[in-house]
């Protein structure tokens, strides 16, 4: 080999090399990010909910009506989803509430917009007009998600007094059998 060739594969060696570092920086890197953005997400969606709360009950006339139904919107669609995500990692069968939610967030996202252009109303009168208009489907939507809520709870299985009857008995056998067996060892006395 040559002195050219040589060189030619330490370089490419070296390329190589630097080359897998950086990708594998790039990697941590971006899964750092997106991890980060994954914590913060619900700490930046709490705190604007906050806001929207203290802005709702500092608010008067329409404006604070619309307020009060975006607030009651996102507080039912987050707890609906916060169980249903619950449910879902602890097992328990969901049937078709999920792809219900799925609907009802949708709902509730076109809803989440229209209340926004209601907030963003410059008429008070037009602004009455929509917190009334809108108010009957912000309450619909919130009642199917407490429906989702309750439909999770009814079919959570809980352990039923049959199961714990059925144990308890089985405990007071193997407690019998153990008081006998017990009995039986120590009349027999000491081996001679």
């Amino acid at each position: 080999m040559d002195l050219g060739t040589v060189f030619l594969i330490l370089m490419l060696v070296i390329i190589a090399i630097v080359l897998g570092v950086a990708i594998t920086i790039g990697v941590l890197i971006s899964r750092g990010v997106v991890g980060l953005v994954k914590i913060g997400k619900p700490k930046y969606e709490s705190a604007k909910r906050g806001a929207l709360k203290a802005r709702a009950e500092s608010s008067t006339g329409p404006v604070a009506a619309i307020l009060k139904q975006r607030v009651a919107l996102a507080e039912s669609l987050d707890a609906t989803q916060r169980s249903l995500a619950v449910a879902q990692s602890s097992g328990q069968y969901t049937g078709n509430l999920e792809s219900i939610f799925n609907t009802l967030q949708q709902t509730g996202t076109v809803m989440e917009h229209q209340l926004l252009v209601a907030q963003r109303e410059p008429d008070p009168a037009v602004q009455a007009l929509y917190a009334k208009t809108l108010a009957g489907q912000v309450e619909q939507i919130t009642l199917t998600a407490k429906g989702v809520r309750n439909a999770l709870a009814s079919a959570a299985a809980p352990a039923g007094s049959a199961d714990l009857g059925d144990l308890t008995r089985t405990l007071e056998i193997e407690a019998t059998m153990l008081a006998n067996w017990s009995k039986t060892y120590t009349d027999l006395g000491p081996e001679q």
